[in-house]
């Protein structure tokens, strides 16, 4: 049964229809539930005319339309798609109370040169009358080209206009964007794992629940994330088969995670009490990938509270957050305040207090404590001395690394090697 829009939702859509359209000049419509065109701007071409008329009854064109919305649907994004006639759609899905309503469908277009043969093979495989050959090659070559990467841009901007017009609704598509980039990232690191020579003795990465300690102390959540992915891929491929021992091993990261928020600065009763939510979650789950994309999440929650940031204030957030992944990506350079207050568009003066109002840190102590939490990497492997690692994490000698580690660590970088190692 049709989910129909009401007068009031197609007023809405139609005006996004009309803007794509008069923007990009590429068709756009509006299908419902079950692949049926409610809406459109711009003309149809002759092309499809004849195709549509020739197939009647057996047109595939809904049936792609509603495919390809679906696989929007499914990842969360919009979704690029050859239509039965060999030309190029993208669609963008409209989810409304978690219920698939529709989609908003733009094309045809041709994305590469024409295939010499697509006329001949349409008639083959859809019994087309010979004699159409001709008219359908002629009106082929006015389907507008449209350069690929082009295409992606505009592909992304149907999806901002179904964002828009889902509003608070769209955040179900989020969750789904970012489940399938987490699963996507968690594959590749098992793919990596798999090509690895020694992938038979490999055992439990336990230096990279270190390295995603460090992470969460300084609260670089990209940092955190790309560590936490690989552990993650190393536990689905070892482990993959063993559900009991995946959620074991997921649930003891979580452990290792909130340590790592706690040291870092977040308040302990606040996150023992996330914690227990945290847990509470986690025995629902029944899905391992789901839990795997679950903790993901978790992490985001351990990294806020490193720094306690008023969420709330949004532009704010977004001004630290590029600070610090300026910071956590620049490290190992001479960085300066005038840099980073560059970077996120603030005078030196205005974003030192800034900074340190709202981490209740001074940029430099910030900078001087990544330094050191990943010179604490490269402690753990003898073949870098203690004077080239100064100079590897961004320091400018090693007495002044020393310093700087005694400082934050209360032992030398020395000491601190003799003890892991």
């Amino acid at each position: 049964m049709s989910n129909a829009f009401s007068e009031s939702e197609l007023a809405h859509i139609r005006k996004h229809i009309e803007i794509f359209h008069k923007v990009s000049n590429i068709n756009c419509s509006l299908i419902d539930d079950m692949g049926n065109t409610i809406l459109s701007e711009g003309e149809s071409y002759h092309f499809c005319n004849i195709f549509k008329k020739e197939t009647g009854d057996n047109c595939p064109c809904n049936s792609a339309h509603l495919y390809g919305s679906k696989e929007a649907e499914k990842l969360g994004e919009s979704y690029i798609f050859f239509c039965p006639g060999g030309l190029v759609h993208f669609s963008a899905a409209i989810v409304i109370g978690e219920v698939f309503r529709g989609a908003l469908i733009a094309g045809p277009i041709q994305m590469n040169i024409s295939d010499p043969f697509i006329i001949d093979n349409l008639i083959k495989v859809y019994d087309l009358p010979m004699s159409l050959r001709g008219i359908l090659q002629l009106n082929y070559k006015m389907i507008p080209l449209i350069p690929p990467d082009q295409v992606h841009y505009l592909s992304e901007l149907l999806y901002i206009l179904t964002k828009d017009i889902m509003g608070e609704q769209g955040k179900t598509l989020e969750k789904k964007k970012a489940f399938y980039l987490e699963q996507k990232i968690i594959n590749e690191n098992i793919q990596e794992i798999k090509e690895s020579t020694d992938v038979t003795f490999k055992t439990y990465p336990i230096e990279l629940e270190k390295q995603l300690s460090g992470k969460i102390r300084v609260g670089d959540l990209q940092g955190a994330k790309a560590i936490l992915n690989e552990i993650l891929g190393y536990i689905m491929f070892k482990h993959g088969g063993n559900k009991s021992l995946v959620i074991s091993l997921i649930i003891e990261l979580v452990v290792v995670m909130s340590r790592a928020a706690v040291d870092g600065g977040g308040n302990f009763e606040d996150i023992i009490k996330h914690n227990v939510k945290f847990y509470e979650t986690a025995s629902k789950v029944n899905d391992i990938e789901e839990l795997c994309v679950w903790i993901v999440d978790v992490l985001e929650r351990f990294t806020a509270f490193v720094f306690k940031l008023d969420q709330d204030n949004v532009d704010n957030v977004q001004i630290i957050n590029k600070a610090l992944q300026y910071i956590n990506s620049n490290y190992s350079t001479s960085i300066s305040l005038e840099e980073i207050a560059s970077h996120v568009g603030l005078s030196p003066t205005y974003f030192s207090r800034f900074f340190r109002k709202e981490t209740s840190m001074k940029f430099c102590d910030y900078l001087n404590m990544v330094r050191v939490e990943e010179s604490k990497k490269y402690l753990l492997d003898i073949h870098y001395s203690i004077s080239d690692i100064a100079i590897m994490v961004g320091f400018s000698d090693q007495s002044y690394f020393t310093k700087v580690f005694k400082n934050y660590e209360k032992l030398s970088p020395g000491k601190y090697r003799k003890m892991y190692l």
